[in-house]
């Protein structure tokens, strides 16, 4: 019941969100075009760039051309993703599932990608009590080639950075279980693997490569509930009445976040499931570091220490909305049901993702680059490692222009981290 219900009201709520932005098309219309200066002399190659967005989120062919209202990629700046095509870069912006699973969402790239229906899987589709297919895109490729002479660069933003490590081990290895199940010749070219050399490169934007801990510890998120109390009582504006309603919205929203949590309402098939930390981890073992691929993490931190020893959100760099759950991710203190420990090591986050997450997976081969992105430091990155950036002080929306304080520091990174990719 509890299920249904979740994955009802995610959806439900994203169809809003999509309309607002359809709503908002007239303004958009005001905004200044973006422009962006790219070298591109260094340039080795220059495939596709495959932008891909997070949980609860929208692309450029949304429904009902929502994307016009207010772009994923540029946010309240403008459209970055003109801005890019304008700079020499070929990019494409596929919507998946914005409440999906990882496997969903990589089984849909491959469609968009490719032109061809929507393949869930057998195997995945039986075990998971719904039906195989999806959209059909016969016709609709977003790429016009896409092979191992055309290939392409993946960008995935927070849960899509899970996206496209997914989609690269799926290209390269196939699925075990899919084969097996797949007798009849209808089997998905995304399981069939062999196509290792049609990805050049696959980077993460402060991805989720394992998880969460917002969707871990009900109780961190009851004592961060505490804490933020605690905080408020300082402030001489909340008196009675107030601090009675400012105290009652808090602790509605713990609530509701106690549930997600506590893991009992969480889906097998969705997007939150695959963000706990303990569902990330595992999926992670079922996930190939392909050789030939170049694995590029960006990383982010927006944490700063109290005087109190409490990791507290750094004011200075985050977003005002997406900093006010960074000191609910860092109240790290337990261990979870699959002996995951959550200690110290997981308190630094952008106010999405641990620090920890956006690295790589845990265990995984590892390049620490000395300097951000540009052609220079092209000449450091190595196949088959996660070659991680260095960490920049910021919060989770920053690669696409932030959230409520609109900036284009990020959209102006992105830029050097294409000049990166096309002179490796």
């Amino acid at each position: 019941m509890h299920f249904d219900y979740l994955t009802w009201f995610i959806r439900k709520f994203n169809a809003f969100i999509l309309a607002v932005f359809v709503l908002l098309i007239p303004l958009s219309q005001l905004k200044k075009p973006l422009h962006f200066e790219a070298d591109h002399s260094a340039d080795k190659t220059n495939y596709p760039f495959v932008m891909i967005h997070g949980f609860q989120s929208w692309n450029e062919d949304a429904p009902n051309n929502a994307y016009k209202g207010m772009q994923y990629w540029g946010m309240l700046n403008g459209d970055a993703l003109a801005g890019y095509r304008e700079a020499g870069y070929t990019c494409v912006a596929p919507m998946l599932d914005p409440a999906g699973s990882n496997w969903h969402r990589a089984c849909e790239l491959y469609a968009k990608l490719t032109g061809t229906r929507v393949d869930y899987g057998k195997a995945h589709s039986e075990a998971c009590g719904h039906e195989r297919y999806g959209e059909d895109y016969t016709g609709k490729a977003m790429l016009e080639k896409f092979d191992k002479k055309h290939k392409i660069n993946l960008i995935g933003h927070s849960l899509a950075g899970k996206d496209v490590i997914l989609f690269t081990s799926l290209m390269a290895e196939g699925s075990k279980a899919e084969k097996k199940a797949t007798k009849d010749g209808s089997i998905s070219g995304l399981f069939t693997g062999g196509k290792a050399a049609w990805i050049h490169t696959c980077t993460g934007l402060a991805a989720v490569y394992n998880g969460t801990t917002l969707f871990v510890n009900h109780q961190a998120v009851h004592d961060s509930g505490e804490y933020l109390k605690s905080q408020l009582n300082q402030y001489k504006f909340l008196r009675f009445g107030s601090r009675k309603v400012v105290y009652g919205i808090l602790d509605g929203m713990v609530k509701v976040l106690e549930n997600i949590t506590s893991g009992d309402i969480a889906d097998p098939d969705t997007a939150i499931y695959d963000m706990q930390p303990d569902n990330a981890v595992a999926m992670n073992k079922e996930i190939a570091t392909v050789k030939s691929v170049y694995y590029i993490s960006h990383v982010q931190d927006d944490t700063k220490k109290a005087a109190d020893g409490h990791i507290v959100t750094d004011n200075s760099v985050a977003d005002p909305v997406i900093g006010g759950l960074t000191p609910i991710i860092a109240r790290t203190n337990t261990v979870t049901e699959g002996g995951l420990v959550l200690d110290e090591k997981w308190q630094a986050n952008d106010g999405c993702a641990n620090v920890i997450s956006q690295i790589a997976p845990l265990g995984a081969p590892v390049n620490n680059l000395t300097a951000g992105p540009s052609a220079a430091t092209a000449k450091q990155i190595k196949p088959g490692v996660y070659n991680v950036l260095p960490t920049v002080r910021a919060s989770h929306m920053w690669p696409i222009g932030d959230f409520v304080k609109p900036q284009t520091d990020g959209l102006n990174y992105l830029v050097d981290l294409f000049e990166m990719i096309n002179a490796i």
